[in-house]
């Protein structure tokens, strides 16, 4: 489960929701990401920020076979004169575990593979990422931010990016995507090298990715697609609101809303009919405040209530969301 997802609210206006709708706004998104997954191809459902015990859970895949456990086969007893000279047919490329001690499980975060491998998620079962393994970096891999080919499938494991990423965004007709920095730190305290990216991690730490942000009053998001909240951060997603859908508007999903707009706590919007939340316009903080007219009975609250986590180069302006005084 994706963590650090979309808020229905955001770290300010989250002290004023309920906890119920951040649930389900993950809930909602997971559901979309495992249909679009910007033609990721594999199903991932999100949680909210954090784990439980803070520590990585052990996949079930059994890992390569143990180093040893071959036999060699007795030569057969002929002579030279006997032996076929004939072309040797080699069958099937053997794409198993290498001959060396690989552990049966690694860290993403850690990323404790021998040196020549990275710890890298893919399915054992399934089109979902469900556990990690060490997987070979190949000669002359691809850099974060460069183009990408994976083997098999997006949930193969098998990509030619380099050590510090994995091959995101994959196209299922080319195979081809985009290299993506794991992030970085420690379990309790991951981010991210570029500052404006947000770190997006699953429950079970499958996966520790470093996605782009985006800029909620300035947003450059492609055509269909709007700037929602993510974690401590922004980031584009396909606007999943039904016609007509404005401020004011119930929802129960960040994407529920259209692009401009987040979804907020029911609590913190003067007469929402939802039962867990209402459609909010962003705003600028500072300057004239547009909330009064675009949602009557709220003004523009920022929505960092502490502060930003981002350098103030990431946004154009700082951040805000109307919301009751």
């Amino acid at each position: 489960m994706l963590e650090d997802s979309n808020h229905p609210m955001g770290p300010n206006a989250s002290t004023r929701a309920t906890r119920t709708a951040e649930r389900a706004a993950l809930a909602l998104f997971g559901g979309w990401l495992s249909a679009s997954v910007i033609a990721c191809g594999p199903a991932i459902t999100l949680e909210s920020e954090g784990s439980d015990d803070g520590e990585p859970t052990a996949g079930t895949d059994s890992g390569p076979p143990p180093p040893g456990t071959a036999t060699t086969p007795p030569m057969p007893d002929t002579t030279a004169s006997e032996l076929d000279t004939g072309e040797l047919d080699t069958g099937e490329l053997d794409t198993g575990a290498p001959w060396m001690d690989l552990p049966e499980d690694c860290s993403i975060i850690e990323q404790d593979c021998p040196p020549g491998y990275k710890c890298m998620p893919y399915a054992s079962e399934g089109d979902s990422w469900n556990d990690n393994e060490c997987m070979p970096v190949v000669d002359d891999p691809q850099g974060v931010g460069e183009p990408c080919t994976v083997q098999g499938s997006a949930t193969s494991g098998l990509d030619d990016c380099d050590a510090t990423s994995m091959c995101w965004d994959v196209d299922p007709e080319t195979n081809m995507g985009t290299c993506v920095a794991h992030c970085i730190g420690s379990y309790d305290q991951l981010g991210c090298l570029e500052p404006c990216n947000t770190c997006i991690i699953t429950s079970d730490f499958i996966l520790a990715l470093c996605l782009t942000s985006c800029d909620p009053v300035e947003p450059n998001c492609p055509m269909g697609q709007g700037c929602y909240s993510l974690g401590s951060g922004f980031r584009c997603f396909a606007d999943g609101s039904e016609r007509g859908a404005a401020a004011g508007t119930p929802c129960e999903f960040t994407i529920s809303c259209p692009p401009g707009l987040q979804c907020v706590g029911a609590e913190a919007i003067p007469g929402c009919a939802g039962s867990l939340g209402c459609c909010s316009p962003v705003c600028p903080v500072g300057g004239a405040d547009p909330c009064p007219a675009s949602l009557p009975g709220t003004e523009c609250v920022p929505w960092y209530e502490d502060g930003s986590p981002f350098p103030e180069s990431c946004f154009a302006t700082e951040p805000g969301v109307c919301l009751a005084p």
